[in-house]
């Protein structure tokens, strides 16, 4: 057990030092703020505060984890042992060079993210903005780091510690933005389909469409059997994330109505687990997130519980509190669609915390490191340099015990069109990630 002395003990700090020391670390913390009982305990011990104690190690605390408020913040990257940090102190007695609790808070909780900032065209923070990205250190898990140097900070004194570290899990995601390329769409949209293919001379297209809808051909799309076989290799099970929304602009599955795709995801539930993937719309108008939740919940007859958001729009704490009103335990939309990476600096589960009410939540985020999309066309990397990230990707995540949570989309694996060699790529990563 790490006892950590204070000078009070806020709901920030008993937040993070559960989530650096408990929950990545496996160490049993307590905190407390009796001097009495921290100098009659003989085990590991830290003082977190202004002033170093008669015995025992000390961090100097930067003061965020006290505040009450969501405060602007200047904080300027450094380093420490070739290390980024965050929260630089000055107090040569600390035995870190910087607030490790502190620093972990504000990108955990993702603290830049609630005050003004540049949007891009989806109004989504971008990647770009982030300290991480700015301090080069977006794909290094390095809340794991700072967690790791306070782990060698206890281990120099305290030789007989014990540490119990989380599992390494793989997690494989599907987005169905689109159930199908060609079935399951009402006959007006159909013939609109056509339509649109002939006034731009698209004459490839409009014969693979009627194939399909004659039943010559498979669908494009559907590679569900596909998907489960992959995962059934290795005893994992992919989770779903399904747009059932009304046609829009940005969200245009296919006819949330039909009596096939309601088979589908029946199905899907029965490979898998089967989430929700709120709609781009549903972002702005809360009725609509109703009647998609409410849709998914009756086809599959249970209460859903694991979402993720449509182009990973995420508006802090508007959406997180959201999602809390309707059950969701479980969020998997922590992640730049631009860029690979650890938006949170985070590669393990862990609770959203409120910044405006100030507390810990039920809901649970896991952080997604890498899309298919990201690697084609936002990073344009080929097939084999796209493998290359996916293990380097993995590797990192093994090497901190994290949870590695891959996001690709049922059409990206039809080994068609755009996506020709693609298959291959998910195949290899399903094989490194599982073994």
């Amino acid at each position: 057990m790490l006892l950590i002395l204070t000078a009070s003990i806020p709901s920030r700090l008993r937040y993070i030092a559960s989530l650096m020391v408990r929950d990545i670390l496996g160490i049993e913390v307590v905190l407390t703020t009796s001097q009495e009982e921290f100098s009659g305990y003989d085990g590991p011990k830290i003082s977190y505060g202004s002033a170093p104690p008669a015995d025992g190690l000390f961090i100097e605390a930067s003061g965020l984890l006290f505040e009450t408020v969501i405060a602007f913040q200047v904080v300027e990257p450094s380093t420490s042992g070739g290390f980024p940090i965050l929260f630089k102190t000055a107090n040569p007695l600390s035995a870190l060079p910087f607030d490790p609790f502190a620093a972990a808070f504000y990108l955990v909780t993702r603290y830049e993210e609630y005050h003004p900032h540049k949007k891009d065209s989806y109004g989504r923070f971008p990647a770009t903005e982030s300290i991480a990205w700015k301090g080069k250190f977006l794909e290094i898990p390095i809340v794991h780091t700072w967690a790791g140097m306070l782990e060698g900070m206890l281990r120099k004194h305290y030789p007989g510690l014990k540490i119990s570290y989380p599992r390494y899990n793989f997690v494989p995601t599907i987005d169905v933005d689109h159930a199908w390329c060609y079935q399951g769409r009402t006959f007006a949209r159909t013939l609109g389909g056509f339509g649109r293919s002939f006034m731009h001379g698209r004459l490839q297209e409009i014969a693979g469409r009627f194939k399909v809808l004659a039943g010559m051909t498979p669908d494009p799309y559907d590679n569900y059997a596909f998907i489960n076989s992959v995962h059934a290799r290795y005893s994992n099970f992919p989770v779903f994330f399904i747009l059932f929304a009304d046609y829009g602009m940005n969200d245009n599955n296919v006819t949330i109505s039909s009596k096939n795709f309601h088979l589908l995801l029946r199905e899907l539930d029965r490979h898998g687990k089967v989430g929700i993937h709120p709609s781009l719309s549903s972002n702005k108008h809360l009725f609509k997130l109703e009647d998609e939740y409410a849709g998914l919940c009756d086809v599959l007859d249970r209460d859903v519980t694991l979402s993720r958001q449509h182009f990973l729009k995420l508006s802090m704490p508007k959406t997180y509190r959201t999602l809390l009103q309707f059950g969701i335990t479980d969020d998997y939309s922590m992640g730049y669609a631009t860029h690979t990476g650890f938006r949170a600096g985070i590669a393990v589960p862990f609770p959203f915390f409120d910044l405006v009410k100030n507390e810990a939540t039920r809901l649970m985020i896991h952080p997604v490191s890498l899309m298919d999309v990201t690697m084609k066309d936002y990073l344009r990397l080929s097939r084999v340099e796209s493998l290359e990230k996916i293990k380097q990707m993995i590797q990192t995540v093994r090497s901190v015990n994290g949870e590695f949570v891959s996001l690709w989309h049922n059409e990206s694996l039809g080994d068609t069109g755009r996506w020709e060699g693609w298959r291959a790529v998910y195949e290899e990563m399903v094989q490194q990630a599982s073994t």
